[in-house]
């Protein structure tokens, strides 16, 4: 009876087998024609080989009602289902952008603080799913090419990319909604930007801005700056390519604090 299970597995090695040296490998050369969805492809393709296997040193993986708590049954909105709205519904950005709905339904947030408004995506989900009295406070670059310092500090090549496509943002994604009116828009660079107003007051911090090591680690000091004893700061982009700065400072920090990283996608976050 054991014969047909062996012959089954075996079977089954060999596909995997297969597909490996035969299949979405060779499949992907015809993305080489467009080097932006080839890079979009090995990304999500890395991100999902490194869930999969050994937990980076420093960084358990959890998700956020694992460590936070939950009935069991929690409600979060989603918002911006247009057609054409984005990549969010990719594998690993729907992870992240469920993570930090979950987070908001858990944590209850008076104050967030957002490094990186880009298109208003992540600042409008924080909006729909915090209390009505919520503030949601976001910063980044100006939106015209007049309103953009020059940065401070080193930059990758997609942050520079990412302020290029903020100049092209003609409307956040929140404008017009009834939501809108919780969020409030700052300008300028985060490592020259006066964060002393917010010292102590912030439940969750949000950083998604330049992804050099340099940045990232200016912007975590600032966060844990801002965040009141149990607030939480949660960091994007932990395991892409391209922006290995996160991955560095947030391995680095992990030495020191317990930080716990979303199975299946790219969030990273911990408890003050």
């Amino acid at each position: 009876m054991r014969v047909p299970r062996i012959t089954n597995t075996l079977v089954l090695a060999a596909r995997v087998f297969k597909s490996l040296v035969l299949g979405s490998n060779l499949r992907s050369l015809r993305l080489l024609l467009r080097p932006r969805a080839l890079v979009e492809y090995v990304s999500e393709s890395l991100l999902l080989a490194d869930s999969l296997g050994r937990t980076p040193d420093g960084v358990a993986r959890k998700h956020v009602h694992e460590v936070f708590g939950s009935r069991g049954t929690e409600r979060i909105v989603l918002g911006n289902l247009s057609p054409g709205a984005g990549h969010w519904l990719w594998a690993s950005y729907a992870v992240d952008i469920v993570s930090l709905c979950m987070l908001c339904r858990l944590v209850r947030p008076g104050l967030v603080f957002e490094i990186g408004t880009l298109r208003g995506h992540s600042a409008y989900h924080f909006a729909l799913n915090t209390a009505d009295d919520a503030e949601i406070v976001t910063l980044d670059v100006g939106r015209g090419p007049g309103d953009t310092p020059l940065p401070a500090l080193a930059t990758t090549v997609l942050d520079d990319a990412h302020v290029a496509r903020q100049r092209r943002v003609e409307r956040y994604d929140f404008e017009g909604t009834p939501e809108a009116a919780k969020i409030r828009c700052v300008y300028g660079d985060s490592a020259t930007f006066d964060f002393s107003p917010y010292h102590g007051r912030v439940d969750l911090f949000f950083i998604d801005g330049a992804h050099s090591e340099a940045y990232v680690a200016s912007d975590t000091r600032n966060a844990l700056a801002c965040c009141r004893p149990g607030g939480v700061v949660v960091w994007h982009d932990f395991g892409r390519l391209g922006v290995e700065g996160v991955t560095k400072c947030v391995r680095e920090l992990a030495r020191r604090r317990e930080i716990q990283l979303v199975p299946g996608g790219s969030i990273a976050f911990m408890r003050v």
